[in-house]
């Protein structure tokens, strides 16, 4: 299991390229994710034993930033981050809380493939 907080951005910090509503509707088509108008969510795999939670921000018509965290194999994460991303996953970063390390998306998944408990720490 994966357990990770970070921001998810587009690149340079850059708002990401999908709306707050195609972001929430392939959110939704997530079974067991349940979606918030105000932008939170929580998605529940395995029973409960993998889950993923976050809040969309958006403001002036795009989506900011995303904040994630989770208890996850690479599986889970990987389907949330598609739901998100809309399949594009080039040129994102991810901020690593509570450290505050910026990574590249590939990067940050490239860890993510080593470790078996907590990111990239």
């Amino acid at each position: 299991m994966l357990s990770f907080h970070l921001y998810l951005y587009g690149s340079g910090n850059s708002p990401l390229s999908s709306s707050f509503e195609a972001i929430q509707e392939r959110l939704n088509n997530l079974e067991r994710l349940y979606f918030e108008p105000d932008g939170s969510f929580v998605f529940n795999r395995n029973e409960g034993s993998e889950q993923v939670f976050g809040m969309v921000y958006d403001a002036a018509g795009k989506v900011q930033y995303c904040d994630l965290r989770g208890k996850c194999g690479i599986a889970t994460w990987r389907d949330v981050r598609n739901a998100i991303l809309g399949g594009d996953v080039s040129g994102h970063e991810v901020l690593l809380l509570p450290h505050r390390e910026l990574k590249d998306l590939q990067s940050f998944e490239n860890c993510l493939k080593k470790s078996d408990s907590s990111v990239c720490e």
